[in-house]
């Protein structure tokens, strides 16, 4: 079942209702956006009802707060009975924008329960000739709940792949591996939880909506030219510092190799001017690539 939230038309109090959420969905819905928000009012429409929502206070002079933690960050308040209660419910009958209902917490309403949250977004750390490194920062939502993540990787056929969330993490790091070089893949990361049914009795599994990417690994042979070439230039500049002090110790004692011979001392001259003129500009090109 992919869905971000779920009505439930069972009427209870604001407290049984999020005890029923957290143990057959997440939580009590949280709309976090304007566009959650009206995201929700679409798909509620049709109804003529109130609907609880995770949207609390702990008293009329108190922000109000979503289950998650985080505040209400919009104003969409039907302003009737405002300072009447400390739950929020989402009054579907009102025909305006504004529906969010101040109410008395202990009221017998039904109820939306929130989902599984995608993974947003997704970062791709590292691409190799064979693997893909991916990561994303988990929910305050999510790191209350035990789940996991499902990835699935396509090119002409898919695989899909399961990684357990570590409980407390505020962060998710996978690795995919066995890859194949310079080909593009398509993949999408979810998250899932398992649930008891609360009509079957039995267990449901519910998907977030997926996360989806393109990544296109490296070519193995390109790869590989460039390490040879990293070698090369590491071989060769590791020679510089040697033959520069050697220079400088040619100049400082003034070996008699360099003036014994009065008739080629210009072209001895110009020899080491040129040499000289080498070794200065290594060290300078290399500091340049540092």
């Amino acid at each position: 079942m992919i869905s971000n939230h779920h009505q439930v038309r069972r009427l209870m109090p604001w407290i049984k209702a999020r005890e029923f959420c957290q143990r057959h969905y997440i939580d009590l819905a949280v709309l976090s956006t304007e566009e959650q928000y009206f995201t929700l009012l679409n798909s509620t429409a049709a109804s003529r009802f109130s609907f609880w929502l995770g949207l609390q206070r702990q008293s009329t002079l108190k922000s109000w707060m979503w289950v998650n933690g985080q505040e209400l960050s919009y104003d969409h308040w039907y302003k009737r009975n405002y300072k009447e209660g400390n739950c929020a419910s989402l009054e579907s009958i009102f025909k305006k924008d504004e529906k969010l209902l101040a109410r008395c917490c202990d009221e017998l309403h039904m109820f939306v329960c929130h989902g599984p949250v995608s993974p947003q977004p997704v970062m791709i750390d590292s691409v190799g000739s064979g693997h893909v490194t991916l990561s994303w920062n988990v929910s305050a939502f999510m790191q209350m709940i035990p789940h996991s993540y499902n990835v699935t990787t396509c090119t002409n056929t898919c695989e899909t792949l399961f990684y357990p969330y570590t409980d407390g993490s505020v962060f998710m790091n996978i690795s995919i591996s066995n890859l194949t070089s310079a080909t593009e893949y398509f993949m999408e990361i979810s998250a899932f939880v398992v649930r008891p049914d609360s009509f079957t009795g039995g267990n449901t599994t519910l998907q977030s909506y997926p996360t989806a990417l393109h990544v296109q690994t490296v070519d193995s042979g390109v790869q590989s030219k460039v390490i040879n070439v990293l070698l090369k230039s590491l071989k060769f500049t590791s020679l510089v510092p040697s033959l520069w002090i050697l220079c400088c110790i040619l100049k400082k004692h003034k070996s008699p190799f360099l003036y014994e011979f009065k008739e080629s001392d210009r072209d001895t001259s110009e020899e080491l001017s040129t040499e000289e003129t080498i070794i200065d500009l290594i060290p300078e090109r290399t500091r340049a690539i540092g």
